[in-house]
């Protein structure tokens, strides 16, 4: 299957197709993820990084928070 498994990493070109998606957005959704893995983490980082907002929607706090413009606590549904 086309996945990766926890524990495993994210192939590089996966990564930098995130990275290339977030460089052209004008903002970055986080929805239903604590950001424990650094596989999502990164992507907050970055986005972070670039100065492009970061929304983060979750049940409780997440590793993200501190680098968002904006957090709801509460579900995705």
């Amino acid at each position: 299957p086309d996945i990766v498994y926890f524990g495993e990493s994210v192939p590089k070109e996966i990564v930098d197709q995130g990275y290339s998606l977030i460089d052209q957005a004008e903002a970055l959704l986080v929805a239903g993820s604590s950001l424990t893995v650094f596989s999502g983490y990164r992507f907050v980082r970055h986005a972070a990084a670039n100065n492009i907002p970061v929304a983060i929607v979750n049940r409780g706090r997440t590793r993200g928070d501190d680098l968002a413009s904006v957090t709801v606590d509460g579900g995705c549904s």
